[in-house]
C-alpha cells in the first residue's frame, strides 16, 4: 500500500512539473492552507471522488472536469505544429459528445446506474491520459521495423 501512495505521489509531483500553472495555483492554496501540495491534491482527488459517488450536482462536476482540462490540452494541441494531436483530441471530444446525447435521451436509465457519474468521469480521465500517451506510442510504433514490409 505505502509503495502505492508513493508512486501517486511521484506522478502528482511530474504532474505538477509538466503544468507550473497547475502548481501555481496548488501553491497558492497550499501556502494558504499550510499544507503540502502532493496532500491537498490527493485530498481534493479523494473528496471528488466521494462527491461523484454520492454528491448532489456530481453529474455537473463530472461534465466541469471533462471538459475545462481536455479543452486547455485540446488548445495546445491545437498550437502546436503536429496534426496527429489535433486528430486524438477531436476523437476526444466526439467521445464526449456521444456522452452528452446518450444522457439527454436516456437520463432517467441512466440516473438509476450506481456510481454513473464516477464512472462516467473515471473514463473520461482515461480518456484524457490515453490521449496524452498516444503521440508516444506512435513514435515507439515507427521505431519498431515493420515485419510485412521486410518480407517483400
Amino acid at each position: 500500500m505505502a509503495a502505492h501512495i508513493d508512486r501517486m505521489r511521484s506522478s502528482i509531483e511530474d504532474f505538477l512539473v509538466r503544468y507550473p500553472c497547475v502548481d501555481e495555483v496548488v501553491g497558492k492554496a497550499s501556502d494558504a492552507t499550510k499544507v503540502s501540495k502532493v496532500n491537498l491534491i490527493m485530498g481534493v482527488v479523494a473528496f471528488t471522488a466521494v462527491w461523484l459517488a454520492i454528491g448532489y450536482g456530481s453529474p455537473f462536476l463530472c461534465d466541469i472536469i471533462g471538459f475545462v482540462f481536455p479543452a486547455y490540452l485540446s488548445f495546445k494541441a491545437v498550437e502546436s505544429p503536429d496534426t496527429r494531436d489535433d486528430t486524438q483530441w477531436l476523437t476526444y471530444w466526439i467521445v464526449y459528445s456521444y456522452f452528452g446525447i446518450l444522457e439527454f435521451f436516456s437520463d432517467y436509465l441512466l440516473f438509476w446506474i450506481p456510481f454513473y457519474s464516477l464512472l462516467k468521469c473515471c473514463f473520461l480521465l482515461w480518456m484524457v491520459k490515453l490521449q496524452r500517451c498516444q503521440p508516444h506510442l506512435h513514435s515507439l510504433h515507427q521505431a519498431v521495423p515493420d515485419r510485412e514490409a521486410g518480407t517483400n
